[in-house]
């Protein structure tokens, strides 16, 4: 080894008889980082250290790779090919490990821990022709920057044991050519940010064992080409701040105690017979009337008759020459007559009056899932990371929006110093005229040579 370290490097090119074991056919040795010290592979002797390929990783996501320890020399056994093909076996302690590498960086690499880091630079293909399981007794995570597609000729069944979670930023379509059946032992909550249309070619059935509410800000619309049957064991209220209209060309009303009042309006037509005990009426209108008993008086003067109404100042003849005539009173039902005092009264009872709705009038429960009014319109999702804040500010539009760029900075996610271009501090500076100096500390054991470049 001391001969070959001592040789001169040009003395190679003259090896070039394949029968001599020394020889060198395609001139690849000695490599440039071997000429003139030791031969011995720099990855076993530490000065290099070479690892199956580990990037692209996620932020957020930890490899949970342990540090490792130098190797030591000879505890080390390296073979690296001509083109950069490794295998090591490494029994330096605390830094046991197995690892072979494709020039690529491709490879297994088995880690002193136990860790078994299997990494592919370019496509990964895996065919098992029988079954495949799975058994990981701890947590995972899988994350694809690309598109991930899943085809299963079979059926496919998941349990979970805690929460499913699924967040999706884009459209999600599900196409089911059969049934859907879900069975919910809890709750259950929609939050849609805008429309939601259903389309039910066959029945709609909703059986509710418990309350059910239904609040709308807007207009509400039922279109029913059939009947409409509503049935209530209670008590049916309907009222409106509004205006009330029903149209119909039969109309039945029936009950054993029935109100109807109003301060003006009409009630009555062509066809229109009114029955009843009794009538409180102030003026009555009337072409003919008909009655088999009349009580009270009469304003007017009889046809024909004119002195008819001095009948009531004649004596009552005796008994047995005419009789005394039969007097029948008729019943008198007076009922509060219904003036506008009253009916604004009724209209503002608590239970007969029209009950004032009022829904999300400061819309706090739309923008609890709406953020657009926190982040000035710029979105309506909410906004959970730096990266994303700051995604958006690189638009100068929204750099200038006040209330986002306040509402960022209140929940942490930006400083409030991100758009000071200059920085908030000087450290000491270097003159362009210093140039790097070559020291004197050798730099690694075996490599006297080499020199730590200090400035």
């Amino acid at each position: 080894m001391a001969e070959l370290d001592n040789m001169d490097p040009n003395e190679f090119s003259d090896l070039n008889n394949p029968d001599d074991g020394r020889s060198d056919p395609d001139k690849r040795f000695p490599r440039k980082e071997y000429v003139g010290v030791s031969g011995v592979n720099n990855i076993a002797r530490g000065t290099r250290v070479a690892n199956v390929y580990i990037g692209g990783s996620v932020p957020g996501i930890d490899l949970e790779l342990n540090d490792e320890p130098s190797t030591q020399y000879p505890e080390n056994q390296v073979k690296e090919t001509s083109s950069g093909h490794i295998i090591e076996y490494d029994d330096t302690n605390g830094r046991e490990r197995v690892m072979i590498r494709h020039r690529t960086g491709s490879g297994v690499e088995m880690r002193a821990d136990g860790t078994v880091i299997y990494s592919s630079t370019n496509n990964a293909l895996r065919i098992v022709a029988a079954n495949e399981k799975v058994i990981v007794e701890g947590d995972g995570e899988v994350v694809y920057n690309g598109n991930l597609k899943m085809r299963v000729a079979g059926d496919f069944d998941l349990e979970v044991g805690g929460d499913f979670n699924v967040n999706v930023i884009g459209d999600k379509e599900e196409n089911v050519r059969g049934s859907v059946l879900e069975s919910i032992s809890k709750n259950k909550t929609s939050t849609i940010m805008e429309n939601k249309a259903e389309t039910i070619l066959g029945v709609d059935t909703q059986t509710v064992l418990g309350d059910k509410n239904e609040l709308v800000k807007g207009n509400y619309e039922a279109n029913v080409e059939g009947t409409i049957e509503i049935d209530a064991a209670g008590t049916l209220t309907m009222s409106t701040e509004n205006k009330f209209i029903a149209t119909s060309p039969d109309v039945n009303i029936s009950a054993r105690s029935l109100s109807l009042a109003g301060d003006s309006g009409l009630i009555g037509g062509d066809g229109i017979v009114i029955e009843g005990t009794a009538a409180n009426i102030t003026r009555l209108n009337s072409t003919s009337m008909h009655a088999t008993t009349f009580h009270g008086d009469l304003n007017g003067t009889a046809e024909k008759a004119n002195e008819a109404n001095k009948a009531g100042t004649a004596a009552v003849g005796p008994a047995g020459t005419g009789g005394t005539p039969t007097v029948t009173t008729a019943t008198n039902k007076v009922l509060s007559r219904p003036n506008t005092a009253i009916l604004n009264s009724i209209i503002s009872d608590p239970v007969y009056g029209v009950r004032q709705v009022e829904i999300e009038t400061f819309e706090d429960l739309k923008y609890t899932v709406d953020k657009s009014r926190n982040y000035g319109g710029i979105t309506k999702t909410e906004i959970k990371t730096t990266a994303e804040a700051r995604s958006k500010l690189r638009d100068g539009k929204t750099l200038s929006n006040e209330t986002f760029v306040g509402e960022v900075i209140s929940e942490g996610l930006v400083s409030k110093n991100f758009a000071n271009t200059i920085p908030p501090q000087f450290g000491k500076s270097v003159s362009i005229k210093d140039k790097s100096q070559r020291g004197s500390e050798p730099m690694g054991p075996s490599n006297p040579k080499s020199k730590v470049y200090q400035t």
